[in-house]
């Protein structure tokens, strides 16, 4: 793993504690998203056996988001499913798909369906939630 290659665009990327095991991605809201102006702590922690295991990622910082559980902050993501879990797939892989779901959630993967039907079908409601989300992320 190579920590100076694995931080998009934008993301801040830190070891607390210099635990190799323990990611922290700050990431900023991208502007096309209904998070600009907000800053979210992203936690991914590595498995001793990685890359043979999914790494666990969650938001530290809570954030209203179709594919985040409200309880714990878990991403919620086919891909990093031990089921669909690519030996492959990369660090930067990882936060790039973080960062593409602010943008566009994927209705096809979610925690909290109440969250998904307020998306599909109370779409002004969700906006406010998530846009409140991005403003009180941005004071912290």
């Amino acid at each position: 793993m190579q920590l100076n290659k694995s931080q998009p665009s934008g993301c801040t990327v830190s070891l607390p504690d210099d635990n190799i095991h323990v990611w922290e991605v700050l990431i900023p809201g991208p502007p096309e998203s209904l998070y600009r102006g907000g800053e979210f702590r992203l936690r991914i922690t590595i498995p001793d056996n990685y890359p043979m295991k999914a790494p666990y990622v969650h938001f530290v910082t809570p954030i209203y988001h179709l594919n985040v559980s409200e309880k714990c902050g878990q991403v919620c993501l086919s891909f990093l499913s031990d089921d669909n879990w690519a030996v492959t797939s990369t660090m930067e892989q990882i936060i790039q798909t973080i960062v593409s779901l602010l943008i566009k959630p994927d209705t096809t993967s979610s925690f909290d369906h109440d969250r998904l039907n307020k998306f599909e079908h109370y779409k002004w409601d969700y906006e406010k939630l998530a846009i409140a989300s991005a403003v009180k992320a941005n004071k912290k």
